[in-house]
């Protein structure tokens, strides 16, 4: 157990939000690196990367992107495919590289 930054509550040491005061206790998305994540992903790992990123469930991330593409006039996909070529794919331990032709 640990204290809040914010609050001084007892919290766990994994936390990443305060229950008490709902402040961050991880540093900033704009800091942090932003990846695609192999595994669980539905299409390309975009909504994954973004709610390990930012600390929110996929499945909230995913809804709010097909609401963006079919109320939006299609600027969901233009963003998630956007996001598909700008942000890197995070390799597992798991998962083989894969290997340049000789």
């Amino acid at each position: 157990m640990r204290n809040c930054p914010w609050c001084a509550e007892q919290i766990q040491e994994a936390a990443v939000k305060c229950r008490w005061c709902g402040s961050h206790l991880r540093e900033g998305a704009v800091a942090r690196e932003w990846y695609r994540v192999a595994e669980g992903n539905m299409v390309a790992g975009v909504c994954t990367g973004l709610a390990e990123l930012l600390g929110v469930s996929v499945t909230a991330l995913r809804l709010a992107a097909v609401l963006l593409t079919l109320l939006g006039f299609g600027w969901g996909l233009i963003i998630y495919a956007v996001l598909w070529m700008v942000m890197p794919l995070r390799q597992s331990p798991g998962i083989p590289q894969a290997r340049e032709k000789l």
